[in-house]
């Protein structure tokens, strides 16, 4: 059961982190030039599809994670300890879920709101301020959410290091 929880845990971490270091390192910068005459729409139309995704994949992520904990020895009633959490493998794994928390919260924010948003102006009111505010913002998020992931894969890295 570890394995194999460990095994599709990874893939949708590498769905999901891989899906945010594609969209800052080759997406972002291939719409400045040539795509940019229709970046609203192409935003819209793989931000939905990379979003939807994501938040299946999100509470999968937490019963992979959940189930690699009792393959990995630890029994429900020890998770749900207090005592569980004050240990150091305990305050990393707390680590980890705060920053999957503020990750969700962010994404959130990103995906039903700032996104569709920022798309919406860039379509209506391409070279307005009010549209490249609501840009700014928006990648600010996705940026900020990317770190917080870089964050996520740190702690999981100490868990099993």
């Amino acid at each position: 059961m570890y394995t194999w929880a460990v095994f599709l845990h990874l893939i949708f971490v590498t769905f999901w982190l891989g899906g945010m270091l594609f969209t800052v390192a080759v997406l972002v910068p291939a719409t400045r030039k040539k795509l940019a005459p229709q970046k609203g729409l192409l935003f819209t139309e793989l931000g939905t599809r990379f979003s939807r995704l994501s938040w299946i994949i999100f509470p999968l992520l937490l019963l992979t994670g959940f189930a690699a904990l009792i393959g990995r020895g630890f029994s429900a009633e020890t998770i749900f300890s207090a005592n569980f959490w004050n240990t150091l493998y305990g305050g990393r794994l707390m680590g980890k879920l705060y920053l999957f928390g503020l990750m969700l919260i962010l994404s959130g924010i990103h995906d039903f709101w700032l996104g569709p948003k920022a798309a919406r102006l860039m379509d209506v009111e391409p070279g307005t301020q009010k549209t490249q505010r609501y840009r700014k913002v928006t990648s600010w998020v996705g940026r900020i959410n990317l770190l917080i992931g870089l964050g996520i894969l740190y702690f999981a890295v100490t868990l099993v290091r």
